[in-house]
């Protein structure tokens, strides 16, 4: 008998990361926002899958995108809201990989398969769906 966990394994073999914001930005006394630190979460497992075919999805405000990605997650995922930076991983990265230069290098090297903003979340009945 298969085991519930190695289903979902093999279903979502990549690593979601959301960059959350610690706080909302402040304007400084010369006026010039201030944005606080944002550091990237692990939000859930997933299965990324490249836009090869140039595909297009109707975003919120009506406009039809071009996407990079759409990845698949798992049913009951918080919502990732749209203009939030995400990155799939094909494996769990540790805490000192998360910063923007260690995520670019491991783009360049595969570890990190896309890195862009949420166009559009899909909350779906069997199944969440992000657009990257």
């Amino acid at each position: 008998m298969v085991a519930v966990q190695e289903i979902i394994n093999h279903q979502y073999p990549h690593f979601l990361y959301v960059r959350q914001s610690d706080a909302e930005a402040t304007q400084d006394a010369n006026g010039s926002w201030q944005t606080t630190g944002a550091a990237w979460k692990l939000w859930a497992s997933c299965r990324e899958e490249t836009n090869g075919k140039g595909t297009q999805v109707q975003a919120a405000n009506g406009r039809f995108i071009t996407f990079a990605s759409l990845i698949q997650l798992p049913a009951g995922t918080p919502r990732v809201t749209e203009g939030v930076e995400v990155a799939a991983a094909d494996r769990e990265l540790t805490p000192d990989e998360l910063t923007d230069a260690k995520l670019q290098e491991a783009r360049t090297e595969g570890i990190v398969r896309v890195i862009g903003e949420c166009l559009k979340f899909d909350n779906g009945r069997l199944h969440c769906r992000l657009w990257v």
